[in-house]
């Protein structure tokens, strides 16, 4: 998986960028490939530094200028530690929408995985601002690795060492789910992790103390069906120990739950990439999971197939998984 692969990294000189450099250099490291370090100049602030300073077009032309050096300057910094650690790197200054900047240089340059810096965000304020990292997690063709700070660690920075011992795989049983699958085995074999294979089962719409007989019976039933489909589904797995968890609740809220037992490094999960209407009232347990996880995520969006990410079959045909 992700042989000769290589990784971008998007970043906004944040201190939760500086903090995602490390795991961009080391995945590249490891994947033999090419760093690419992106800084997108957010064209919506050049145009309000515009208005607000009344400012004519060859002033304009002058701050470009400089917010271009500054940014070559930052960057260059960047691709240095790259090389110095072996990793051959290049840079790439845009002007735009990051979000829509960022997935264009992913289309373009074909890398393997997107590593990206989050904040975060919830509430009002992911509300108001919206996320750069939500918005390329729900376009980006390639794998999005998504890292926040502070949150559990499987990396160590100075000698590039990755300790991915345990992954986890939250699955709905849905189609693209075990597409994605092999990607996670593949993770689990490149790292000699265990897959942590993780349905969770949400809670039935009516009030159970209205019904509470016919709740636990129900409650019962879902967790022995989905107990024998992740079993039939680790059959498939070769080479890799796994642990299957079935549990009932809020999906995001219960795989953070997970990852803090100390049960994940790193939760790869499928997203639907929703976008719209079908966002705003249904909206992404990918995103959830990333903004609440206290552990990196990777996601990956439907049309990407597995093949598309893997060198070879890391999984044996699925018998009678649905």
């Amino acid at each position: 998986m992700f042989s000769k692969q290589d990784v971008l990294f998007p970043t906004d000189f944040s201190p939760h960028a500086r903090y995602a450099m490390g795991y961009a250099i080391a995945m590249a490291a490891r994947f033999g490939g090419k760093l690419h370090v992106l800084h997108v100049i957010d064209a919506s602030m050049y145009a309000q530094g515009q208005a607000r300073f009344a400012a004519g077009k060859d002033e304009m032309d002058v701050l470009y200028a400089s917010m271009r050096e500054h940014a070559a300057s930052r960057l260059e910094h960047v691709a240095a530690i790259s090389e110095e650690k072996g990793v051959p790197a290049c840079i790439h200054i845009l002007r735009g929408v990051p979000w829509e900047r960022t997935v264009a240089l992913v289309e373009e340059l074909g890398v393997g995985l997107v590593v990206i810096p989050t904040h975060g965000r919830s509430g009002f304020d992911r509300l108001v601002y919206g996320s750069v990292c939500e918005r390329v997690i729900r376009h980006s063709p390639a794998p999005v690795l998504a890292i926040k700070h502070p949150e559990h660690e499987f990396i160590d920075a100075p000698s590039l060492d990755i300790h991915l011992k345990k992954v986890m795989f939250p699955t709905d049983f849905s189609e693209f789910s075990i597409r994605v699958l092999p990607c996670a085995v593949a993770l689990c074999r490149m790292f000699g992790a265990r897959l942590h294979l993780t349905h969770i089962a949400e809670p039935p719409m009516f009030m159970p103390e209205m019904l509470p007989q016919s709740a636990v019976e129900l409650e019962a039933e879902q967790r022995d069906s989905a107990t024998k489909q992740l079993e039939e589904i680790a059959k498939t797995v070769d080479g890799v120990g796994v642990d299957i968890d079935v549990r009932t609740g809020l999906p995001h809220r219960l795989i953070a739950e997970i990852v803090d037992e100390g049960s994940a490094d790193l939760v790869v999960i499928p997203t639907h990439g929703r976008s719209g209407l079908r966002h705003m009232f249904f909206g992404s347990v990918a995103e959830k999971v990333v903004r609440s996880a206290p552990c990196p995520v990777m996601t990956i969006r439907p049309g990407l197939a597995p093949a598309e990410l893997l060198g070879e079959a890391v999984l044996r045909p699925a018998q009678n998984v649905t």
